[in-house]
C-alpha cells in the first residue's frame, strides 16, 4: 500500500509520526520557511487566513456564541430550518451508528443542531464541540465548518490539518447550503467523527445531503414564484391597479412585470430592477428613480404567504406622464344586449348566487368561531401596542382572567420580571413580520406561576402587519420535567468528573470514545493515548469472554455486572468490579457502551483472607464435639456446626435465615426443645450477659442427652441486638459419673457403718449363742420352744450382720460354670412355701440349650431369691410370677421375672438400688443394692420396668463365657 505524503490524509497513519510531521510543518509555516507544504493547498490557504486574522494556533477551545434560548429561537422561527430538518434526521439514521455526530450551523458558523452518538457527544464536549459554539475560521481556525463557509464548497478536514499545534482526533466533512433565490449561504451540514473512522465517502454523504436540501429549496422557490405569478395575473385582470406592476421573489428577481417596465429599461437582462436599493422585503418601502425616459415612483408591498414574506409586489408610476396605460389582459366590461333583454332572469340568478354566498359565509364564520372558542390551546390577538383584541376561553382558564379583565390590564405586567424583557423582544420581532416561538412565565390571577409556550405570528390585512396573534400552551409540568432532566445531567457530569471509579465509553468496535480522570489514575494511560484505540485493558485470555458479554448486552439491552481481571499499562493485572451498560439510540439500537470499573484488588485480597479465616473457623467449630450455632439479632440461624445439625437431624435442611420455630417444622420431634431454645435466647438478650444452664434433648431412640449450654448475646454499639452465640456440651456421661460417684460415696458410708455395726453386734451375739448352747442341755422340754425361737432369731441377726460385712468388704468368691435353669429351679424351691402361702403360682419358662454361665452360685442364688421375694411381697392378692430364661444373640442369657403386683412409680425407678432407699415400709434398701452389686461383679446388667397396678418386669442379663472356658471346664470334670 502506498501512503500519501500529505499530512494526516488517511486513517492508517501513525498518530505519533503524524504529530512529529505536524510540529515540523508548523515551525516552517510560522517562520515563513515553508516552500513546499505537506498539506493540501486548500488547507494551506485556510492556515494563512487564520494567521492573517491573528488567530492563535495554541487555542484549544472555541467560544460559545449562542445561548440555549437563542438556539431555540432560531430553530423555531427560521422558516428555512424546517426544510432542513427531514434531511438532518435522515442523515442521523444513516450514520449515527457509524460513530458520527451530525451538525447544522447557521451562516455565522454557530452550531444550532447537534445530534448523534451520546458517548461521542460527551467526548466532543472536551473541545467545546457543542450546540451554540462558533466554528467560523475567525473563531476556531481551520475546520470543516469554518472552511466550508469561507470557500463556499464541500470540504473534508483531516485530523492533522486543523489550525492547531496538536493533532486533533477528529475528521470532519462539511457542505454549505445556498438559498437558490439569493445565493447566500444558509448554513453548513457537517459529519464529525474520530480520525480513525474517516472515509472519503462521508464527504460525498454531506454533499449529497446538501444537494437534497437545495432541491427542496428549489421546489419551494418554484411554488413561491407560482404564487407570485398567480397574484400578478389576479391583479392585472382585476384592473384595480392604476400603475405598472411587477412581482419579485425573495432574491429580488422579477417574476412577472408589465411590458412597459421592460420597454422603459427598468428591468435589466438578468430580470432585476435597475433601480432597486438594498431594502427588506418584509416591510413596505418607497423610492424614486430617474432615467432618460422619465421620473419613476416605486412602492414595495411585501407579499405574504403562509405567514411569511415570499416576495414583493412593486407598483411603478410614471410621475411626469399622465397617460393611462392599459395592462395586459384588460377588457372593458359591458353587458351584451342579449343579456340586457333578459335582465330579469339575470337578476334572479344573481340573487340566488348572492344567497348561496351568504349561506357559505355564515357557515365559514361559524366554523372559525368554533375553532377559536373550543380550541384546547389558548389563542389571543393583540394590536401592535399590546392591547388585547380578543382571547378564547382556554386562555382565560390558563390565566384566571376574563377577556374583559385582560383588555383593561397592562399585559406585560402579567409576565414575571425575569421573562419580561425577552418576551417584549419576541413580540417586537413578530410585529416586524418574523414568527416567533418562545417560552415565558406569567402570574395566574390566584398568584401562582404558570409556564407557557407561545407561538406568535404577524397579523396581515392587505399584506400589511396590523397586529399579532398567538397560540399558547401550558407547559408548567413539562418545564418541571425539563428542569429535573437538566439537574440530572449536571449531576451526571459531576459524577463523571469526581467519581473514584474508572469510566470508559466505547463503541461497538470496542474503540474508546471517552475516559475519565479515574481511568488514567487506575490504569496508567492518558486519555489522548487511548482515544480511538481498541480497549487495551482486556488481557488476551479474556478477549473472547469480553466479546460474548458485549453480544449478550446487545441482545438483551440490559446492564451486566461481573468481576474480572483487567490489564494496566505496565501489564500488571488487577481485579475489578465491572458494570457495563448499553447506550441506545432513538430506534432502540445499541450504539455504544459505558463501562464503570472499580479496582477491587485490595478488596479481593481481604476477601480471600476472610474466606480463609472463615474456612479455618468453620473447620474448628465442625471439629468441636460441642454444639455451636450463630444466630442474628432476630434469632435466625446463620452458621451451625455438624454436631448440632446431627442432634436435631437437620443435616439436609437449608437452615440459613430460619428461626428455631421454622426449623421445628422439618423435625416435629424436637419442637419442644427448639421452642425452649427461643425462650432461653430471649432471656439471654434480656439479661444482657452470658447465661449458662442445662438443657435436655430427647432422642428418637428414647434416650435423653443432657447439655451444659452457654449463651453469649452480642449487641451493636447503639444497644440493639446483633446476634447470639450458643455453645452446648454433652455432659450426659459426666452426669452419670457424678451419680456413680455419689452412689460410691453412699456405699462407702454404708460400708463403714456396716462394718462398725457388724463388729459391735457380732461380739454379743457370739456370747448369746454360746450361752444358749449351754442352756440347751439344762432346760426342760416345756421351755425348749422358747430356746429354739431365740436361737432362730439370733441366727437371723447373724445373717444380717453377715450382709453388713459383705457390703463393708469384698468377699472371696468362687467362679464356676453353672446351669442357669437348674439354679432357678433350686431358688424356686426355696421361695415356694412363701409363694404358696400368698396364693402365688411360679411358672418357669426356659428355652432349650441354654448355655452354662460363669458365676458365684451363692451370690446368684441370693440375687434371684431377692428378686422373687420382692415379687411375692408386691402381690398381696396372689397371682402368677412368670420366670423366663432365654438367649440374647450368642453373647448373653436373659433372666426375666414378671409379676402382677402393685407396680413401681416411674419417677422412683431411677433411685432403686441406692442404699437405704426402699419402697417397703420396713425395708432398708440393702437387698436391691446387693443385687446391683452382684450383677456388676458378674459383668451383667439389670433393668426394671413397671406400671402401677399392672406389675413389674425385672430383666437380668448375664454374659455367656467364651468357648475355651467350656473346654477347660470339661477337662476339669474329666480329671
Amino acid at each position: 500500500m502506498v501512503m500519501n505524503n500529505l499530512l494526516a490524509l488517511d486513517k492508517y497513519a501513525c498518530l505519533k509520526s503524524e504529530k512529529m510531521k505536524l510540529e515540523r510543518e508548523w515551525e516552517k509555516f510560522i517562520s515563513g520557511n515553508s516552500t513546499t507544504p505537506i498539506i493540501r493547498p486548500l488547507m494551506h490557504d485556510s492556515w494563512q487566513r487564520c494567521l492573517e486574522q491573528g488567530l492563535s494556533p495554541l487555542q484549544s477551545k472555541t467560544s460559545i456564541n449562542l445561548s440555549i434560548e437563542q438556539i431555540k429561537d432560531y430553530v423555531s422561527t427560521d422558516p428555512l430550518f424546517r426544510t432542513f430538518q427531514p434531511v438532518l434526521a435522515k442523515l442521523k439514521d444513516m450514520y449515527m451508528d457509524s460513530g458520527h455526530l451530525i451538525t447544522f450551523s447557521n451562516p455565522s458558523g454557530d452550531i444550532v443542531y447537534l445530534d448523534g452518538n451520546l458517548s461521542l457527544m460527551l467526548k466532543a464536549e472536551d473541545m467545546n464541540f457543542v450546540a451554540g459554539s462558533s466554528w467560523s475560521e475567525k473563531n476556531a481556525g481551520t475546520n470543516a465548518i469554518g472552511t466550508a463557509l469561507a470557500t463556499g464548497s464541500p470540504i473534508q478536514v483531516f485530523a492533522g490539518e486543523h489550525f492547531c499545534q496538536e493533532v486533533q482526533k477528529w475528521t470532519c466533512s462539511a457542505a454549505p447550503i445556498r438559498d437558490p433565490a439569493t445565493q447566500e449561504i444558509l448554513g453548513i451540514i457537517d459529519l464529525t467523527a474520530l480520525w480513525t473512522v474517516n472515509h472519503p465517502h462521508f464527504l460525498s454523504a454531506v454533499a449529497s445531503a446538501a444537494q437534497d436540501v437545495t432541491a427542496m429549496l428549489n421546489h419551494q422557490l418554484k411554488l413561491e414564484r407560482f404564487k407570485l405569478s398567480e397574484y400578478y395575473q389576479t391583479q392585472t385582470i382585476s384592473q384595480q391597479s392604476k400603475s405598472y406592476l411587477a412581482v419579485l421573489d425573495r432574491g429580488w428577481k422579477v417574476i412577472k412585470a408589465s411590458p412597459v417596465l421592460y420597454d422603459k429599461g427598468l428591468i435589466d437582462s438578468n430580470q432585476f430592477l435597475v433601480s432597486a436599493p438594498s431594502l427588506s422585503l418584509a416591510s413596505r418601502s418607497q423610492w424614486e428613480f430617474e432615467n432618460q425616459i422619465g421620473n419613476w415612483s416605486f412602492e414595495l408591498i411585501p407579499y405574504i404567504y403562509g405567514g411569511m414574506p415570499i416576495g414583493a409586489v412593486i407598483h411603478v408610476k410614471d410621475k411626469p406622464l399622465a397617460v393611462k396605460h392599459s395592462f395586459p389582459g384588460e377588457k372593458e366590461k359591458s353587458i351584451p344586449s342579449s343579456q340586457s333583454a333578459n335582465s330579469g332572469e339575470l337578476i334572479a340568478n344573481v340573487n340566488k348566487k348572492e344567497q348561496a354566498d351568504v349561506k357559505n359565509s355564515i357557515k365559514c364564520t361559524e366554523f372559525y368561531k368554533s375553532l377559536f372558542d373550543h380550541n384546547p390551546d389558548g389563542i389571543y390577538s393583540c394590536d401592535l401596542y399590546w392591547n388585547l383584541l380578543d382571547a378564547n376561553p382556554a386562555l382565560e382558564r390558563m390565566l384566571g382572567y376574563t377577556v374583559e379583565e385582560l383588555q383593561k390590564m397592562d399585559l406585560p405586567s402579567l409576565i414575571v420580571s425575569e421573562n419580561r424583557e425577552i418576551s417584549l423582544e419576541h413580540y417586537q420581532k413578530t410585529a416586524e413580520g418574523k414568527p416567533q416561538v418562545y417560552e415565558l412565565a406569567v402570574k395566574h390571577k390566584n398568584g401562582y406561576r404558570v409556564d407557557l409556550k407561545v407561538k406568535s405570528f404577524p397579523m396581515f390585512i392587505d399584506n400589511e402587519i396590523v397586529g399579532v396573534y398567538g397560540i399558547v400552551k401550558d407547559i408548567t409540568k413539562n418545564k418541571q420535567i425539563e428542569e429535573d432532566l437538566q439537574s440530572t445531567k449536571q449531576q451526571l457530569d459531576l459524577f463523571l468528573k469526581n467519581t473514584v471509579d474508572s469510566i470508559i465509553i466505547f463503541d461497538l468496535q470496542r474503540k474508546i470514545i471517552k475516559v475519565n480522570k479515574a481511568f488514567e489514575e487506575i490504569f496508567g494511560w492518558k486519555e489522548q493515548e487511548v482515544i480511538g484505540r481498541e480497549l487495551p485493558i482486556i488481557p488476551d485470555f479474556l478477549q473472547k469472554k469480553c466479546m460474548d458479554i458485549l453480544q449478550t448486552i446487545i441482545k438483551n439491552r440490559h446492564v451486566m455486572s461481573f468481576e474480572t481481571l483487567r490489564q494496566r499499562k505496565d501489564e500488571s493485572l488487577i481485579n475489578v468490579s465491572c458494570f457495563v451498560s448499553p447506550i441506545v439510540n432513538a430506534k432502540g439500537n445499541v450504539t455504544a457502551f459505558v463501562s464503570i470499573l472499580r479496582d477491587i484488588t485490595e478488596h479481593k485480597r481481604m476477601e480471600e483472607a476472610l474466606k480463609e479465616s472463615e474456612k479455618r473457623l468453620r473447620t474448628l467449630i465442625n471439629a468441636m464435639p460441642d454444639l455451636v450455632v450463630f444466630k442474628d439479632g432476630q434469632g435466625r440461624w446463620l452458621e451451625a456446626n455438624h454436631q448440632i445439625l446431627s442432634y436435631f437431624e437437620l443435616q439436609d435442611v437449608p437452615y440459613y435465615g430460619k428461626k428455631d420455630s421454622e426449623l421445628a417444622v422439618h423435625n416435629p420431634f424436637h419442637t419442644a426443645t427448639l421452642s425452649n431454645c427461643e425462650k432461653t435466647d430471649q432471656e439471654a438478650w434480656e439479661n444482657g450477659r452470658v447465661t449458662r444452664g442445662e438443657e435436655v434433648i430427647p432422642q428418637p431412640s428414647g434416650k435423653s442427652i443432657i447439655f451444659d449450654v452457654i449463651k453469649i448475646p452480642i449487641f451493636n454499639s447503639d444497644g440493639t441486638r446483633k446476634g447470639i452465640v450458643t455453645i452446648g456440651r454433652d455432659i450426659t456421661e459426666m452426669k452419670k459419673t457424678e451419680e456413680l460417684l455419689r452412689k460410691s460415696e453412699k456405699l462407702a458410708v454404708v460400708g463403714q457403718l456396716s462394718a462398725g455395726i457388724a463388729h459391735e453386734i457380732r461380739n454379743p451375739l457370739t456370747s448369746l449363742k454360746g450361752f444358749l448352747s449351754l442352756l440347751q442341755s439344762s432346760i426342760d422340754k416345756s421351755n425348749k420352744w422358747y430356746l429354739d425361737v431365740m436361737v432362730s432369731e439370733i441366727n437371723r441377726i447373724e445373717s444380717i450382720t453377715n450382709q453388713f460385712m459383705a457390703v463393708a468388704k469384698p468377699q472371696a468368691i468362687t467362679i464356676q460354670l453353672q446351669d442357669l435353669r437348674m439354679l432357678i429351679e433350686q431358688v424356686s424351691f426355696v421361695v415356694y412355701p412363701e409363694a404358696t402361702l400368698n396364693n402365688i403360682q411360679i411358672i418357669i419358662d426356659a428355652e432349650d440349650d441354654i448355655p452354662l454361665i460363669q458365676c458365684e452360685v451363692n451370690q446368684l442364688k441370693q440375687l434371684f431369691i431377692n428378686i422373687l421375694k420382692n415379687a411375692i411381697e408386691a402381690m398381696k392378692d396372689g397371682g402368677k410370677i412368670v420366670v423366663q430364661i432365654m438367649k440374647l444373640d450368642h453373647k448373653f442369657v436373659l433372666f426375666r421375672c414378671m409379676d402382677q403386683g402393685c407396680g413401681i412409680p416411674k419417677e422412683r425407678i431411677p433411685y432403686l438400688g441406692e442404699p437405704f432407699y426402699s419402697l417397703k415400709e420396713k425395708g432398708t434398701g440393702l437387698g436391691l443394692m446387693m443385687c446391683y452389686k452382684i450383677i456388676e461383679e458378674h459383668q451383667g446388667k439389670i433393668t426394671i420396668e413397671s406400671e402401677i397396678n399392672k406389675g413389674t418386669t425385672v430383666d437380668v442379663i448375664l454374659p455367656i463365657p467364651p468357648i475355651q472356658d467350656y473346654v477347660i471346664f470339661n477337662e476339669t470334670e474329666d480329671n
